[in-house]
């Protein structure tokens, strides 16, 4: 229970976070999007059933954040049609990434955080991918200029740097909370013909 304490706490810091991280203009105006790495981090450390949970958080407060209704000039302010990104959109893309991650989780159950790291990276830019292609269907046209390529490669580059702190320091929370990372189905037994048990 403590472990899922500190983890939420951890979760909503890196909404306040977020808000001071800068665009890099030297790397076509990507950002570190520590809310989505710091999920995705999580993801691969907690079961499936809470993964979506966050997912839920986490998506939700997002879009309550970032959503933009679009305002049509002759319209007053009360009256707005629908955002180029539907509220909630975030919530499905926590929660295919989160799925994803899912598949790798008992690699890092079990010490291995290569292909974690990896995966973390590219399902950031796999994200921004799908926000783009939204919006591209929603304006009626669909243009990939290279910036936008770079701008994902930079974003995922980013993604992979910073997740491994992230799964460090939830290793250490889970080891200082008690609460076991790897679960009962992960461990093997094998006898001395080398056939599981």
């Amino acid at each position: 229970m403590k472990f899922f304490i500190f983890v939420t706490v951890a979760f909503l810091a890196s909404f306040i976070v977020q808000e001071f991280i800068p665009a890099f203009e030297w790397a076509y105006l990507s950002r570190l999007l520590l809310v989505h790495i710091t999920f995705l981090a999580i993801a691969a450390a907690v079961p499936f059933p809470a993964m979506l949970l966050y997912a839920l958080i986490g998506g939700f407060i997002w879009d309550a954040r970032h959503h933009i209704p679009i305002y049509p000039p002759e319209a007053t302010a009360e009256i707005f049609i629908q955002a180029e990104l539907p509220f909630g959109f975030t919530i499905f893309i926590f929660g295919l990434t989160g799925a994803l991650i899912q598949g790798v989780r008992p690699l890092f159950c079990k010490g291995r955080w290569e292909l974690p790291v990896l995966m973390i990276g590219i399902c950031t830019s796999l994200g921004l991918l799908l926000e783009y292609l939204v919006i591209s269907f929603h304006r009626g046209g669909l243009e990939i200029p290279v910036e936008l390529w770079w701008k994902l490669l930079m974003s995922g580059l980013f993604s992979a740097l910073v997740s491994p702190f992230l799964l460090l320091l939830l290793s250490r929370l889970g080891a200082r909370s008690r609460y076991r990372l790897r679960s009962k189905n992960s461990y093997r037994r094998h006898n001395y013909d080398g056939d599981a048990i």
